[in-house]
């Protein structure tokens, strides 16, 4: 036993009855097994093993072998596939198949292919013993010329040789068969002592031509004693002849048949719009006739008589459903074969086209020889299906379920959603009685039975029904009477489960009312409008606050109500809106009498049945605006006393700092007293400060006072203290002041109603003003509507009175700039007016005006005129 790596060697001592012996198989140990037990079997073996058909084809390209021995399982190919190979490239080495893998099926290939012999491993005996035999049976068959007779014997024809004599040579058991003596005793005998009824007859006549002029023939005869047509097909030898012939009666037989059927039914498609085609499966020639040809539009001459002339034309989609019914009628499924496909005309066009057809000759395996058949075009019957199935499908997507009803209320026909609704399919329905129908006919009156009379022709309504799982559904119906050809042919019912709509649209009605009431009593302006700004709808509060009739702001437009919206704007700010955004607003509504007032607007996108509208909220917010601008006013002012608190103060703190400074490095006491003075002026700008901060505050009552006796009484607390010190001497401001208190002249005597406190402050701060400014004399007096102060310092510039009451502003080194802001905001809680104007010495003059006076109304009396009127000189500028 050898490698197939050593295949190549020579045969050694054995000589000419040496046996080399090819081992394949798909598992190596296995191989080696069996090469060990033919060799040790009989010594002519020589086995060299291979793994697979690739090495085995190698080592017989590279080496001469006698047989090959090969299992069925192998990695590439199986062995059925490897003798195949074999056969191809290296002719007739015996071929010996030894597999475990048996079947009837793996045996029959294996002879298809030309296997000399089959052992099969599982079957009883010494497989090993059986395999040696065969794999000498067969050397010495190829060695011997045996193969040809094992094949004759093997073959389904009958066959036999003869001699130039006419005398048999050899024949095989099925040619001794149809004269059923035994082979071996029939060589020998002449031909025509065994068929002496074949002398004289054409059949005598074609043999001895065959012999005469060296050229093989083919005829059938009949004969009689057999009884049976044969078919000869005969061929020149050497020294004679050699015949094969089969029995072909039944196939002449069948043959005759289907002539006979054939010719009826060319009768019968001569009259009908039919093609017909006659397939010669094993040649793929395939005859067709004129109607075939015309029925896609050609002229008969046009068309190749080949498969492929189908095949061509069929749809591509179609193709492999058209192959796949021809296959399982030759494997016997079906009988007769039929299928629709669509098949390309000549111009293009497709047309359906239903295939019927049979095989009409098999051989005796039962493989199909011939099928023939017809072609039928069913294009207008497809088209007529797919429009059947095209409303089919619209009546099983119908969200509504869909019967006919028979002339007793059973359902003939129904749609996919009813048999949803009952759990099961639409032909599991036909036959049941209608609960709808139940329902109508036990109404008052026989109105089903009306429709099925031809009383009337339609019937709708809503019942209640009660359907699985729901007992009591509201049920929206719709009957109408088919009538077919002039018959009564059922009714067609159309019906709707609204159950849950109607409880829907009672919640919608209920919720419809509670928003609507909403709407109505809501406190705040609601109005909707549609994408063009069109108001479609508004409530009370709205109407009420901009003085409109509902029918007269309905159908107004948005920016007719909006002082301040561009119409272009607002179409495109609703626009960027997404379904339920929220936009908030700040704008002015105008009334319908012309006045405004300020509105915030909350405006939200929403879907009305499928249309934009916009819902806007809007509210009054007059009283919050004037809160923001008081607080803006109290921010602007606390800001500016922060500014004039922290410049002034930084004056006199780095007086003090300095004096201080000084007093620590001279120990001199006049700095201290400096220093005291520092400080004095400090507490003073704080106080202003603080004064001039109240003064924004409203007043709080306002109570009938003597002017004159405010101003009189006033005088002591603005230049005066308790212990009677001057705090505008010298030592005090530093000495730009005068050295004594103006004089106050009271020349006022009627009553007010303010503030006390209040006007007290007022005139301190007037009072203060002039001694600052260098005024020795103050007077008060009356005004025909208030009072005024004036007095005799140097004036102020026309240019400058307009700045006078601004917080900080002052023309005195001393003066911290707000007593006359302070002055300002005290007449201003009080509802008066302030101007500056030249008192008749020069001096600044402050006129207060629109005062209430007690127990006076607009016809009263006026107070007494001042007697003395403003000088009209120019004042010399203050400092």
């Amino acid at each position: 036993m050898r490698q197939a790596d050593g295949a190549g060697g020579d045969e050694g001592g054995r000589g000419a009855s040496l046996v080399r012996v090819l081992v394949v198989d798909g598992e190596p140990a296995f191989a080696e097994t069996a090469a060990s037990r033919l060799e040790a079997r009989d010594d002519r073996f020589e086995a060299v093993t291979v793994e697979g058909a690739e090495s085995a084809l190698d080592a017989l390209s590279s080496a001469s072998f006698h047989c090959v021995v090969s299992g069925y399982e192998l990695p590439e190919v199986d062995g059925v596939g490897l003798l195949e190979t074999v056969r191809d490239r290296h002719g007739d080495v015996p071929f010996v198949l030894f597999t475990g893998s048996g079947s009837e099926a793996v045996a029959s290939d294996a002879v298809s292919a030309g296997v000399d012999e089959y052992v099969r491993r599982d079957e009883p005996a010494d497989e090993f013993a059986r395999l040696a035999s065969a794999v000498a049976s067969a050397v010495s068959e190829a060695r011997g010329g045996r193969r040809l007779a094992a094949h004759l014997e093997r073959t389904s024809d009958a066959f036999c040789q003869v001699d130039s004599e006419w005398r048999l040579t050899y024949l095989n058991e099925r040619a001794a068969g149809f004269v059923e003596r035994d082979a071996d005793a029939l060589l020998g005998e002449r031909i025509w002592e065994l068929f002496p009824e074949v002398a004289g007859t054409e059949a005598e006549a074609a043999l001895r031509e065959v012999v005469e002029t060296g050229e093989a023939t083919e005829f059938e005869h009949h004969v009689d004693r057999l009884d049976a047509e044969l078919a000869v097909n005969a061929y020149p030898t050497a020294d004679g002849l050699a015949l094969y012939f089969r029995d072909v009666t039944e196939r002449r037989e069948r043959e005759r048949e289907l002539r006979e059927v054939s010719e009826r039914l060319q009768l019968a498609v001569e009259g009908a719009d039919v093609g017909v085609w006659d397939w010669n499966v094993r040649t793929d020639e395939v005859r067709f006739d004129d109607r075939w040809a015309g029925m896609l539009g050609h002229d008969i001459d046009e068309i190749d008589f080949d498969l492929s002339t189908w095949e061509d034309r069929v749809h591509p989609d179609d193709i492999d459903d058209a192959w796949d019914a021809i296959e399982a009628h030759f494997a016997g499924e079906t009988d007769p074969y039929q299928s629709d496909f669509r098949m390309r005309t000549k111009s293009g066009d497709w047309k359906w086209i239903r295939d019927r057809g049979r095989v009409v000759e098999r051989t005796e395996d039962g493989e199909p020889l011939r099928a023939v058949g017809i072609h039928i075009d069913v294009t207008e019957e497809k088209e007529r299906e797919r429009e059947l199935e095209r409303y089919r499908r619209i009546v099983d997507e119908l969200p509504e379920s869909v019967c006919i009803y028979d002339a007793d209320g059973r359902i003939a026909l129904a749609n996919d959603h009813i048999a949803d609704v009952f759990g099961t399919d639409p032909e599991s329905l036909v036959g049941r009685e209608s609960r709808l129908v139940e329902r109508i006919q036990a109404a008052d009156g026989d109105e089903y039975g009306e429709l099925v009379e031809g009383e009337r022709d339609s019937l709708t309504g809503t019942v209640e029904v009660d359907l699985p799982d729901e007992p009591a559904a509201i049920v929206d119906y719709g009957l109408t009477r088919l009538v077919i050809d002039g018959e009564f042919d059922g009714v067609l019912g159309i019906s709707r489960n609204v159950t849950a709509e109607r409880r829907r649209q009672r919640r919608l009605e209920r919720t419809s009312a509670r928003l609507e009431a909403l709407f109505e009593r809501s406190p705040d302006m609601v109005d909707i409008h549609d994408e063009a700004g069109s108001i479609v709808d508004a409530n009370r509060a709205m109407t009420d606050a901009l003085g409109y009739d509902r029918e007269e702001i309905v159908g107004m437009d948005v920016w007719e109500v909006d002082a301040e919206l561009d119409p272009e704007e607002g179409v495109r700010l609703w626009e960027g809106l997404e379904v339920d955004e929220t936009v908030r607003l700040e704008t002015t509504f105008a009334r319908a009498d012309g006045s405004t007032f300020p509105a915030e607007v909350h405006v939200r996108r929403i879907d009305v049945q499928g249309e934009d509208r916009f819902l806007a909220s809007s509210r009054d917010i007059s009283e919050r605006k004037a809160y923001e601008r008081r607080i803006e006013r109290e921010n602007e002012r606390l800001d500016e006393f922060a500014n004039i608190v922290s410049h002034d103060l930084r004056n006199p703190l780095n007086v003090l700092s300095g004096y201080l400074r000084l007093a620590r490095e001279t120990g001199t006491d006049s700095y201290f007293d400096r220093c005291e003075r520092a400080l004095d002026e400090m507490e003073r700008l704080i106080e202003d400060v603080l004064a001039l901060a109240k003064q924004g505050e409203a007043v709080g009552s306002f109570d009938p006072v003597n002017l004159g006796d405010l101003a009189a009484g006033y005088s002591d607390d603005a230049f005066g203290s308790a212990d009677g010190e001057d705090p505008f001497g010298d030592d005090a401001a530093g000495g730009d002041e005068p050295d004594a208190p103006v004089e106050v002249v009271v020349e006022a005597d009627g009553e007010i109603c303010a503030d006390p406190g209040r006007v007290r402050q007022l005139l301190g701060n007037l009072y203060r003003n002039a001694a600052e400014h260098g005024g020795q004399r103050v007077v008060v007096g009356d005004l025909p509507d208030g009072f005024y102060v004036e007095d005799d310092g140097p004036g102020i510039d026309a240019d400058e009175r307009d700045r006078v009451f601004e917080s900080g502003y002052t023309t005195s080194e001393t003066g911290t700039g707000f007593g006359l802001s302070i002055v300002q905001r005290i007449a201003e809680a009080h509802g008066w007016e302030v101007a500056v104007t030249e008192g008749e010495r020069g001096g600044a003059r402050f006129e207060f005006t629109g005062l209430d006076r007690p127990g006076a109304d607009a016809d009263g009396p006026a107070p007494p005129a001042d007697p003395s009127g403003p000088v009209a000189e120019e004042a010399e500028p203050r400092d």
